[in-house]
């Protein structure tokens, strides 16, 4: 009964997608940095808008979401049931408030991967003209990969430097923005959030992060697109499990609760962006310290390493915009499409040779301490110590908020697992539809 609502609501959607906002709009990144000339994103955008005139708008209401239908072929190999799921059910609404303050909540329908039902939900308030501060559920991302909302990201999922250091937590975040070059935030959360595979981060952190385009206002021109950033976060107990998963959520890595003295990750990453291309790397390194071992005694975890390359390429039309330390290619949503845009969103659908067309690959590490294996927090079944995956996407953007993709993922690890069918490979392919709105 849930898959058939669920799917009635997914097509009425579909049916109502060719108007709709490309709701990736990144509501937190500030308006400032907005680049207003990315006329397929205006095309696309919807928002109800109460107030007076665009000039002099007080509030601003979204109601909208993003759904994602997907298809998936795993290796025959492979545990899991080939057929289609839902890859995302969430429905958001958001406030804006004379452009100054926000307000977000975005539902998680499946609740499998979330906490209390909820991704974001927090409010934003601007603080000047370049800086902000963020309460409540938010996003906690040490690289640029898990700081882009999924809706924004060339491929299907997140890398493994993601899957060791990114959460949602309720906390406080702040960030600045003194040019449009350089962004910095730092956030402290009460450790009460979750992980990517829903797993709870019951521990506290604070985090720092900085990202900077050495080249952007001078310098080579082909140069003017690189970036460099990083960021360190602290634990001050540990008190969780670590759980690694592929991108298409295939388990590789699980273990019993750690409860070490504290914790440390430090992320680097670099990328370059320029015209239709983008690059990037990201690498992350943490240290669990003074773990209890069963039994008695204490041990470092010292050597969880992973690290993820990406690039994309866009064979037609749009190109990506870097903002504020993420991938976005979406402003602030304005009032209702005025007519021309109307009109240029009616052309673009009738000559599909203007249709962006994208594709991607990304390669992720994973390599975690042997000593979890040797002391008894997991076993090399449904554990492996090392991993690799290998993906590749062909997106077509088939409207403003509506992306089909065709993709592949191969992964080998260093040993067999049950979930691969008592293999160490495994191949599999997925199509998508996803509407953002």
């Amino acid at each position: 009964m849930r898959k058939a609502l669920g799917g009635a609501w997914f097509w009425a959607m579909v049916a109502a997608g060719a108007p709709a906002q490309d709701a990736t709009r990144d509501a937190d990144a500030p308006a400032v940095l907005v680049d207003p000339e990315d006329e397929w994103a205006r095309a696309g955008r919807l928002l109800f808008h109460a107030g007076g005139p665009l000039e002099t708008r007080d509030v601003e209401l979204h109601f909208g979401g993003r759904v994602a239908l997907d298809f998936v072929k795993w290796d025959q190999r492979n545990s899991n049931d080939s057929g289609f799921k839902f890859g995302a059910l969430r429905p958001l609404v958001d406030v804006d408030v004379a452009g100054r303050t926000q307000l977000r909540a975005e539902f998680d329908l499946d609740q499998v991967d979330s906490k209390r039902g909820c991704y974001d939900l927090w409010f934003r308030q601007e603080v000047g003209r370049r800086a902000a501060l963020q309460l409540g559920q938010i996003r906690v991302a040490m690289g640029s990969e898990y700081a882009t909302r999924e809706e924004n990201l060339p491929l299907f999922g997140y890398g493994y430097t993601s899957y060791l250091t990114g959460r949602y937590d309720l906390g406080l975040r702040a960030t600045l923005d003194p040019s449009a070059a350089l962004h910095l935030e730092g956030a402290l959360t009460a450790g009460s959030g979750f992980g990517l595979e829903g797993e709870g981060k019951d521990d506290p952190q604070l985090m720092g992060r900085i990202t900077l385009e050495p080249l952007r206002a001078r310098g080579p021109e082909f140069l003017r697109g690189l970036w460099i950033g990083g960021s360190l976060a602290w634990q001050p107990a540990y008190r969780d499990e670590l759980v690694v998963a592929t991108p298409l959520q295939t388990t590789l890595f699980t273990t019993s609760e750690l409860r070490g003295e504290n914790a440390t990750w430090v992320l680097l990453e670099a990328g370059w962006r320029r015209g239709p291309m983008r690059i990037g790397v990201e690498s992350t390194r943490g240290l669990i310290s003074d773990v209890e071992v069963p039994g008695g005694g204490h041990h470092d975890i010292d050597q969880l390493f992973a690290w993820t390359a990406y690039a994309s390429l866009f064979l037609s039309g749009e190109q990506p915009v870097w903002q504020a330390g993420r991938w976005t290619r979406h402003a602030r949503a304005p009032t209702r499409i005025p007519a021309d845009e109307k009109e240029e969103m009616t052309r673009i659908m009738q000559h599909p040779s203007e249709m962006p067309i994208e594709i991607a690959a990304r390669y992720s590490n994973g390599d975690l301490d042997r000593s979890l294996f040797d002391l008894g927090f997991t076993t090399y079944d449904p554990s492996t110590q090392e991993f690799r995956t290998f993906s590749a996407n062909l997106i077509f953007h088939v409207m403003p908020g509506t992306r089909v993709f065709l993709g592949a993922e191969r992964t080998i690890a260093d040993d067999d697992l049950s979930v691969f069918g008592g293999s160490n490979r495994d191949t599999s392919f997925l199509m998508r539809i996803e509407i953002a709105f």
